[in-house]
């Protein structure tokens, strides 16, 4: 990919991973009001289309624990995974442009970022009216964004292999 391209690409992964971050910030803004009709509008989503499969699946006897795998499963985890994706995939596009940059050093520095974010959001929220702050939470969260840099750091290395198969 020639340089002005690639820079375009990179300027898109970063308003991307800027603007899914913020969208995870300010969810986790939200009072508990807005939060559980955010994630309600979610798990009726979901609910439908499971019961279209099997009518009566999800029903009043277990929509409490599907609401709440569905929030720490799309809310937390999933988001964060996309965050990983996002984010870290911003940091390796970025490098092409530091001078000194070694991999190891963007692992450290988005496992941090990784790290940060699942534990403002949650700290965020322990000042939210109707919502706390959960360390199992933070788990999820970092659980997440590490299976996102996982995914990123595959890909990388699958291109960087492939890359030095046609060389040689």
């Amino acid at each position: 990919m020639n340089n002005k391209r690639y820079l375009i690409a990179t300027i898109i992964v970063i308003s991307l991973a800027v603007l899914i971050n913020a969208f995870i910030i300010t969810q986790s803004c939200l009072n508990g009001f807005y939060s559980s009709r955010s994630s309600g509008t979610v798990v009726n989503l979901f609910k439908a289309i499971i019961n279209s499969f099997k009518k009566d699946t999800i029903n009043d006897t277990n929509i409490e624990t599907f609401t709440l795998v569905i929030r720490k499963l799309i809310g937390h985890f999933g988001l964060f995974v996309i965050s990983g994706i996002a984010s870290s995939s911003a940091l390796h596009m970025s490098s092409r442009y530091l001078k000194n940059y070694k991999h190891y050093m963007g692992i450290i520095f988005s496992l941090s970022f990784g790290l940060f974010m699942s534990g403002l959001t949650e700290l965020i929220q322990s000042f939210i009216p109707d919502r706390s702050g959960q360390i199992v939470d933070v788990l999820i969260d970092f659980g997440g964004y590490i299976l996102g840099l996982g995914l990123v750091i595959l890909i990388v290395f699958i291109i960087i292999k492939k890359k030095k198969k046609e060389i040689e």
